[in-house]
């Protein structure tokens, strides 16, 4: 069909607008495991480093969509993991995130990576899923200390905003990670108020809990967020199910299950399109490089 001149003309317009303002991520989600004293087949952090670093470094470099925006989520960082991590991503990357235990340099980081010629940092707000959010803290019952992290930033390119969160559930209590994520989605959409109620988010995380059980079936009866699984057509859903391996041989009876996930929201179904979501293999050379599997979603809003 032929358009007529001023029509055309600005249908073109529109369309070239929509697509300069659509957005490409590389959304990242990984347990790396804190740098423990090594198992029977646990290797010991010397030895995972440089796998993890790699391993990283080349799932954020190989997005589905050209010029995606990379935002890695990784949980158990030990601060002397973070420095190593920080140093061998490279200048190219920076983080947000303290330690849990007392919002410094003391116990497991929930770091965000991203990449500062890309992406400007807003605002940046760490809370802890207890009565006492604002200061280091247990829920009661839990067994560690948990927080969510969320960031505020701007495409350099099309000044578009949009939220990134992070955090890791207790892995002891039910009703501590049930709780955590009801603070978890209040602490966004109180972050969302200020910066734009119609921002975009997405939240990578360890939640300690299979689709079914406590903190999941938490996020599905709020339905403030969709999970990015369920978001992807069969055929763009890429590796394992399982997403917590443990460091355990083929041969070893399976503890394998789903507990890391890519939420992405508000109004999934409407604002954004996955179009790939992969489970990302941990073993390298034959080496566990963490208990965890590496998870993505290369997401389009």
């Amino acid at each position: 069909m032929r358009w007529p001149g001023s029509f055309g003309t600005l249908l073109l317009a529109a369309t070239q607008v929509m697509a300069a303002n659509s957005l490409s991520f590389r959304v990242i989600t990984f347990n790396i495991r804190y740098a423990a004293s090594p198992s029977t087949y646990e290797k010991p952090w010397s030895v995972r480093s440089p796998l993890v670093i790699d391993k990283v470094s080349a799932t954020a470099a190989n997005a589905t969509t050209a010029g995606s925006i990379p935002v890695i989520g990784m949980q158990e960082v030990l601060h002397e993991q973070l420095v190593d991590i920080t140093n061998g991503l490279g200048s190219a990357w920076s983080y947000i995130g303290t330690g849990r235990d007392d919002g410094q340099e003391a116990g497991e980081y929930c770091p965000i990576f991203y990449q500062a010629e890309r992406v400007k940092l807003l605002n940046s707000t760490q809370k802890w899923l207890s009565p006492t959010p604002d200061v280091p803290s247990f829920w009661p019952g839990a067994g560690s200390r948990r927080y969510i992290l969320v960031g505020v930033f701007e495409d350099q390119t099309t000044g578009t905003r949009f939220i990134a969160a992070n955090t890791h559930l207790d892995n002891a209590s039910s009703e501590a990670r049930s709780e955590g994520v009801k603070i978890i989605l209040r602490v966004i959409r109180d972050v969302q108020a200020q910066w734009g109620p119609d921002l975009p988010v997405t939240l990578s995380g360890d939640f300690n809990s299979e689709p079914g059980q406590d903190a999941y079936e938490t996020m599905v009866a709020d339905g403030y967020l969709d999970e990015s699984y369920t978001l992807a057509d069969e055929k763009v859903r890429f590796g394992p199910y399982e997403t917590y391996t443990g460091f355990v041989p083929d041969e070893i009876p399976d503890v394998s299950s789903r507990i890391d996930f890519i939420w992405v929201g508000p109004h999934a179904t409407d604002t954004w399109t996955v179009t790939r979501y992969e489970v990302v293999d941990n073993v390298v050379g034959g080496v566990y490089i963490s208990d965890h599997r590496p998870v993505f979603a290369d997401v389009t809003l």
